[in-house]
């Protein structure tokens, strides 16, 4: 079996963090490749599977990497699967999975195109600090916090982003900063671990570890396997489901990441047999 990791131009290799994947799955007679998803000669009717694992510029040459995607999914077979990641990429899948009954953080979503006041629209929503990025977006690209006294400087995002991208605006979720936003990871369906991650905003992965293991706690691992039912999407090979706790302490969705998480193998050892079973 010839398995293709998805990379991208400036970083072709595979992350460290899949190592041991890719360890796995050559125990079990795998061929592991690697390709950068806009490498023109890479054969990819060569491959018996390629797996989107880091192509983290995709949110700036979107249009082009839908359509590569749509020629490699004729070629070969992709996991996840592309019509999942053509769903999970645009952010606004959080209003469906809201309005299925999943706790999540309450979204303004601001059209391309459109003008709004955003000490109106908080004022409105009764919010305080708000964080604004674009619906399409990865590894906090282009996302901002304003605090009331910064929302000009919101504002003025707003205004530059207006004509070339949807933006998203929600309130702050202190619980990030305080107790952690956790990342949960699921492969076949199964919990496998958890991790709390560094804050975007206290300096992420450039301060130290991206995230440190941790114990979620049963009602968040319950919680995120609701989400993947509700997402329909029980038994996908991998997922991500990254949480945070509300002002009453219960369990809230930040975001699900179902195409190129980081998945935290070096934090949990053994973590990526696992998923090497199931591919």
């Amino acid at each position: 079996m010839k398995i293709a990791f998805v990379t991208n131009p400036k970083h072709p290799e595979i992350e460290d963090d899949d190592r041991p994947l890719a360890a796995a799955l050559a125990k079990r007679g795998a061929l592991v490749l690697t390709a950068s998803w806009d490498d023109p000669d890479f054969a990819w009717d060569r491959v018996d599977l390629a797996l989107l694992r880091s192509p983290w510029d995709y949110h700036r040459r979107y249009e082009e990497f839908l359509g590569w995607l749509a020629r490699v999914e004729a070629a070969t077979k992709v996991v996840n699967d592309p019509d999942i990641v053509r769903w999970n990429i645009d952010k606004r899948y959080l209003l469906e999975v809201a309005g299925k009954g999943v706790h999540t953080v309450p979204t303004t979503f601001v059209p391309r195109g459109a003008a709004i006041s955003l000490s109106e629209l908080c004022s409105i929503r009764g919010w305080d600090t708000v964080v604004l990025k674009p619906t399409i977006s990865a590894d906090s690209w282009e996302t901002i916090r304003v605090t009331p006294f910064e929302y000009q400087e919101g504002q003025a995002y707003l205004d530059r982003h207006r004509a070339e991208r949807e933006i998203m605006v929600q309130p702050f979720v202190k619980d990030v900063e305080e107790r952690g936003e956790h990342s949960l990871m699921f492969f076949g369906g199964k919990y496998s671990h958890a991790v709390r991650k560094n804050s975007a905003f206290l300096g992420g992965r450039h301060v130290g570890p991206e995230g440190r293991p941790s114990d979620p706690g049963g009602d968040a691992v319950g919680m995120a396997r609701s989400v993947l039912a509700q997402a329909g999407v029980s038994k996908i090979p991998y997922a991500r489901i990254d949480v945070a706790r509300d002002e009453n302490g219960a369990p809230l969705l930040l975001e699900l990441e179902l195409f190129e998480p980081t998945l935290f193998f070096l934090e949990k050892p053994g973590s990526e047999e696992l998923l090497a079973r199931v591919l």
